[in-house]
C-alpha cells in the first residue's frame, strides 16, 4: 500500500465517517485535508500556534475538532476550512479530543489535569471535570455518549457522566501508566493501552479486567476498532502496527514499515484499511482486507524456532526454544494441544504424512522422540546416534523415518516396525539436511563436507 510523506511529524490522524476524507495533524499546527480518491491534498487548516495532538471528526463529518499544545481547541467548518470556534480555557497542552456519539458535545482534555465537555453548537464550557492528579492522555466517549472515560500517568481510570457532570467511578490499577482508552464499540468493554506495552480490557460493569496480552515492547500508543468488532487495532513506539482477534487476542497480523514512533492508528470505516502516522513524517496505509485468511504467530517470551505445516496445510505447528511444540488452526490461528517435548529448543521437526504423528529432538540431542499429535504423548523413541540429531524426516508413503546426525551418518528406520533398518555412512561431517524423494524411492543427503548424496532404497546403494 502507498504512503503519504510529510514535512514535519504527524501526530494524529482520521477519516471522515464517509471515507471520502482523510486528515492528519501536523507538529507545525497545520491540519491536511486528503481526498481519498487520489490521495492528493485538498485543504489546508491554518489557526493553532503549536502541535496538533488530536483531531476527531464529528458523527456527520461536517466538523472536525483540534486540540493542541497551544493550550486551544478548534473546531473547523471541514466544507469552508474555517475555524468555527476556537475554545480556551485549558491552561496548558490539550492532547486528546473527542466528539461525543450524538455530535451535539464534545470532549477535551490534557497536561492541565481537567477534562472539559463542550456545546457543540455554542462552543460553551458546559463543564469541567476535575479528578486527575497527573496529565490525562486519553478519553473516550461511550456508545450512548452518557459517560467519558479518561487515562493518563496518574495511573488511575475515572469515569465522568456527561449529563449531569458529575464524577463517576475510579478504577485505580497498580500497573503503569495509562496512554490510551477507548471503549469497545458495545460499551462492554474498555480497552486500555499501558506504557509497558500490556494491552488490558476491562468489564465496565465490574470493573474486572478480562483479557490481557502483552501488545508492543514499548508503549501502546493508540488503539482502534474494526466497524465489525472483530479486530483491534494497536500502534506502539517501537514503530509496528499490529492488529488482533477481539476475540482471542492473538495477534492476526504485524505492519513494519515505520522506521519512528508510530503515534495513531484508525480503520476506514468500510474495515478494509488501516492507516497510521508516525514521527517519521509518513501516513501509511495497510490493507486489511485479507485479514480473515493470514494470521501472525509470536512466541511472547518462548521464542519459536522451527515451524512445519500439516500435509494438509490446515494446522501450523511451531516449536519454541523451550522445548515445546504448539499447533495453531492455520486459518485462525485457534490453539491447539501444545506437546512439552523436553527441554532442549525444538530446532528441527518432521511430520508423518497421514498428519497423525510428529518426529522431534528431544531432552537428549541423540534421539528421536515420535509423537501421537491426538493425545500429545510420546509414541516411541529412536535411539542410536553418538552425536547430536540434526535432520529428520517421514517418507512420502509413510514407511521410513531417516535421521541425521553430527556423527556423519543417516539412520533409515521402518516406521512400522520402529526397528533399524540400515545406516548410511559415506559423509566425512556433519550430516545437516536430508530430504526423500516424492516417490519414496531415494533420499538425499546435505553435509557440511559440501556434498550431497543421494541413496537409492532398494538397492542401498549411493
Amino acid at each position: 500500500m502507498p504512503y503519504l510523506k510529510e514535512d514535519t511529524l504527524v501526530y494524529s490522524c482520521a477519516y471522515s465517517p464517509d471515507a471520502t476524507l482523510f486528515a492528519v495533524s501536523l507538529y507545525d499546527g497545520r491540519i491536511k485535508i486528503y481526498g481519498t480518491s487520489t490521495w492528493s491534498t485538498i485543504r489546508t487548516f491554518h489557526g493553532h500556534l503549536k502541535c496538533i495532538n488530536g483531531i476527531a471528526y464529528s458523527p456527520t463529518g461536517h466538523q472536525l475538532l483540534s486540540g493542541s499544545d497551544d493550550k486551544t481547541v478548534r473546531l473547523w467548518d471541514c466544507e469552508s476550512g474555517s475555524c468555527v470556534f476556537v475554545l480556551e480555557g485549558h491552561t496548558d497542552e490539550v492532547w486528546t479530543v473527542a466528539f461525543s456519539p450524538s455530535g451535539k458535545q464534545f470532549a477535551s482534555a490534557g497536561k492541565d489535569k481537567t477534562v472539559r465537555i463542550w456545546d457543540a453548537q455554542t462552543g460553551v464550557n458546559l463543564s469541567e471535570l476535575t479528578g486527575h492528579t497527573d496529565l490525562i492522555r486519553s478519553i473516550s466517549y461511550s456508545p450512548d455518549g452518557h459517560v467519558v472515560v479518561s487515562v493518563g500517568e496518574d495511573r488511575m481510570i475515572r469515569f465522568f457522566d456527561t449529563q449531569t457532570a458529575q464524577p463517576g467511578e475510579v478504577w485505580e490499577s497498580r500497573s503503569g501508566m495509562k496512554n490510551i482508552v477507548a471503549f469497545l464499540p458495545g460499551g462492554l468493554e474498555i480497552a486500555v493501552g499501558l506504557g509497558d506495552g500490556e494491552l488490558l480490557l476491562y468489564n465496565t460493569t465490574t470493573g474486572n479486567p478480562t483479557r490481557n496480552w502483552k501488545a508492543h515492547g514499548d508503549t501502546v500508543t493508540n488503539i482502534s476498532f474494526s466497524p465489525n468488532s472483530q479486530w483491534i487495532a494497536t500502534c506502539g513506539y517501537e514503530g509496528t502496527v499490529k492488529v488482533w482477534s477481539a476475540v482471542t487476542g492473538l495477534v492476526l497480523s504485524v505492519f513494519t514499515g515505520h522506521s519512528a514512533s508510530v503515534h495513531q492508528v484508525v480503520f476506514s470505516p468500510n474495515g478494509l484499511q488501516l492507516a497510521s502516522c508516525s514521527s517519521d513524517k509518513t501516513i501509511r496505509l495497510w490493507d486489511v482486507s485479507s485479514l480473515g485468511t493470514s494470521m501472525d504467530v509470536e512466541g511472547g517470551s518462548d521464542p519459536l524456532i522451527s515451524v512445519l505445516f500439516s500435509p494438509d496445510g490446515r494446522v501450523l505447528f511451531c516449536g519454541s526454544k523451550s522445548g515445546t511444540v504448539r499447533h495453531l488452526d492455520a486459518g485462525f490461528g485457534d490453539p491447539y494441544l501444545s506437546i512439552v517435548c523436553g527441554e532442549n529448543p525444538v530446532e528441527w521437526l518432521a511430520i508423518s504424512p497421514d498428519g497423525l504423528r510428529i518426529a522431534s529432538i528431544g531432552t537428549d540431542n541423540r534421539v528421536v522422540t515420535v509423537w501421537d499429535i491426538g493425545t500429545g504423548q510420546a509414541d516411541f523413541v529412536l535411539r542410536g546416534h553418538t552425536e547430536k540429531v540434526k535432520a529428520l524426516a517421514f517418507s512420502a508413503n509413510g514407511c521410513w523415518i531417516a535421521t541425521g546426525s553430527d556423527d556423519k551418518t543417516v539412520r533409515l528406520w521402518d516406521a512400522r516396525s520402529r526397528i533399524l533398518d540400515r545406516v548410511l555412512e559415506g559423509h566425512t561431517s556433519f550430516v545437516d539436511y536430508l530430504v526423500f524423494s516424492p516417490d519414496s524411492h531415494r533420499v538425499l543427503l546435505g553435509s557440511e563436507d559440501g556434498t550431497i548424496q543421494a541413496w537409492d532404497l532398494y538397492s542401498g546403494r549411493c
